[in-house]
């Protein structure tokens, strides 16, 4: 039924909960017992996180599609049958032709997303293939189909930054050019501007990718007049597809400065898709069986105190 899917996603919620919990505070812990000091860095956390998520995402899927109470098995292991295919498909291949590259949880990521995705579409094309006249589908089933649509892009999104992402850290001076994950970064020159509150030096960096313009950015290390303290603003191409930081880091003398560079494929599927899991949860609280028509309940309430004296 679908109350025991719910019942088995929120014991996983909470021992993911309690995984990233346990990551963060044991070092306190045990410095304040032995004064001895360690150090839990992401691979905990990607590890801890991911063991209890991967199950939570499948779970998500066949709650979805389970009935209330009671669910009979053969038809609902059909609906799910082509959903199945779609997602092991979407896993193996999108990897493969769009990145070049393939790799167990790379494909495991991927046919999560693409598993939540298709099944959530699931009510949405039932009620369009409804006969005319019967009911269409709830705002709650609505808002529950866009909400889980916005946790399959988060996922797809979560997983191709992960796989794919590239981190560097590089000397540059102007005239200079340095290749990061096929990208050209040229250094055009470095300037002081002055802001509203703040002074600063900006460099002008422009990206290539096989000798064609792709764009110009702008990062700048600030100094702000009120606080006296150096802080970074970094320049971002940003696109749908990837996003292009530069932020500079410390100068090294000789006109030269660190930067650093980060490539983020598919990263924007992240943040679109929590904006979709809060419009999904929005369309679900409008559903008018939810809404109290304050006038009959305080009716009501008087013929029982009526009814009682």
């Amino acid at each position: 039924s679908r109350e025991t899917f719910l019942l088995l996603n929120n014991v996983l919620l909470v021992v993911a909960t309690a995984l990233v919990l346990i990551g963060t505070l044991a070092p306190l812990v045990i410095e304040m017992a032995t004064g001895g000091k360690i150090s839990i860095g992401p691979p905990w956390f990607n590890v801890a996180f991911l063991v209890p998520t991967v199950p939570l995402v499948i779970l998500l899927g066949m709650g979805m599609t389970a009935a209330w109470r009671t669910q009979a098995t053969a038809p609902w292991l059909r609906t799910l049958r082509l959903p199945a295919i779609i997602a092991l498909l979407f896993g193996v291949l999108i990897p493969l032709l769009v990145y070049g590259r393939i790799s167990i949880m790379l494909v495991v990521g991927c046919a999560a997303a693409a598993w939540i995705v298709v099944v959530s579409l699931i009510p949405i094309v039932r009620s369009l293939r409804r006969e005319k006249g019967a009911a269409g589908i709830t705002r709650s089933a609505l808002g529950m189909s866009v909400a889980h649509f916005g946790v399959g892009l988060f996922v797809i999104g979560v997983t191709i930054v992960s796989a794919f992402g590239v981190e560097s850290d590089r000397a540059l001076s102007p005239g200079e050019t340095i290749d990061v994950a096929g990208y050209e970064f040229e250094m055009i020159e470095l300037r002081n501007v002055q802001g509203p509150n703040f002074s600063a030096i900006e460099a002008e960096i422009e990206i290539r990718r096989d000798g064609n313009f792709v764009a110009t950015v702008r990062p700048q290390k600030r100094q702000y007049l009120v606080q006296k303290s150096w802080m970074t603003e970094a320049g971002i191409r940003a696109g749908l597809d990837k996003d292009l930081f530069v932020a500079l880091g410390d100068q090294l003398g000789n006109g030269g400065w660190s930067v650093r560079v980060q490539y983020k494929p598919l990263i924007r599927l992240i943040w679109l898709g929590c904006l979709i899991m809060a419009l999904g949860g929005l369309i679900a609280l409008s559903d008018r069986r939810y809404r109290v028509n304050v006038r009959k309940a305080e009716k009501a309430a008087e013929k029982a105190v009526e009814a009682t004296a």
